[in-house]
């Protein structure tokens, strides 16, 4: 079983860019002189300034807590493989988790931030017991994937 969640991916993308045009082209309108009177609907613009900068820094934080992965995974063959890459600006690096499905022990799924982050800890045999890989965050897969991957890896352990 081979699947990913490209199509996630790509909406989030959009979301965050979205999200900073927007907040420029507003900023841009508020900050330049004469563009509106002193007061918009009876509030200072400097107020509209601050709320929606405050807006766009918890929005940012909030994605940067998430960590929304590309994930992809792959059963098929002896091996089981996770790719993934962090959605993190600056953190973009490809990584990748090849577990033979002889060593493979179980997994467990790690839920924080009132259910909406979640990650998955994938479980080893080693000569020296068993080992857990880091954490990896699954949060941006769809309900449906993260109910086959839960499947499928419930079948290996």
């Amino acid at each position: 079983m081979v699947f990913d969640n490209r199509k996630i991916v790509l909406r989030l993308n959009k979301r965050r860019y979205l999200a900073i045009l927007l907040y420029l082209v507003i900023m841009g309108f508020l900050l330049i002189p004469d563009s509106f009177k002193k007061t918009i609907l009876g509030y200072e613009k400097s107020l509209f300034v601050i709320v929606l900068t405050t807006l766009y820094i918890l929005y940012v934080i909030y994605t940067y807590v998430m960590n929304y992965n590309f994930f992809s995974y792959n059963n098929d063959g002896n091996n089981l493989i996770i790719r993934f890459v962090s959605l993190r600006p600056f953190d973009n690096k490809k990584r990748a988790i090849e577990v033979n499905k002889n060593d493979f022990v179980g997994y467990k799924i790690k839920s924080s931030l009132f259910n909406l982050k979640q990650d998955l800890v994938i479980k080893i045999k080693t000569k020296n017991g068993i080992a857990n890989y880091p954490p990896i965050s699954i949060s941006a897969l769809s309900f449906n994937h993260r109910k086959v991957l839960e499947d499928s890896l419930s079948q290996k352990g």
